[in-house]
């Protein structure tokens, strides 16, 4: 895949992570996956949207597309796991 069509590709994740948000619409992943990344350090607020310092996405936008993975790999490696440990 070249660059301009992974641009396009993110492009319309990204689209469609906004419009699942604005909708309300959420699969059996999307909470596991913004409650990592409320526990990750790399994350910021504004107002009462989580963000993500390295990334810069919107995550429960990002979180709402399948495709789409945390850069730091916490999605990938079992929500159980970053769940629990040490936490």
């Amino acid at each position: 895949m070249g660059c301009c069509s992974k641009k396009v590709k993110k492009i319309g994740n990204i689209a469609t992570g906004l419009y699942n948000l604005a909708t309300g619409i959420k699969y059996e992943f999307t909470d596991d996956r913004v409650r990592i990344c409320q526990k990750c350090d790399d994350n910021y607020w504004i107002g009462s949207t989580l963000w993500c310092c390295v990334c810069k996405c919107c995550v429960p936008g990002k979180a709402r597309v399948e495709a789409e993975h945390c850069p730091k790999g916490k999605w990938e490696n079992g929500f159980e796991s970053e769940l629990t440990n040490g936490e």
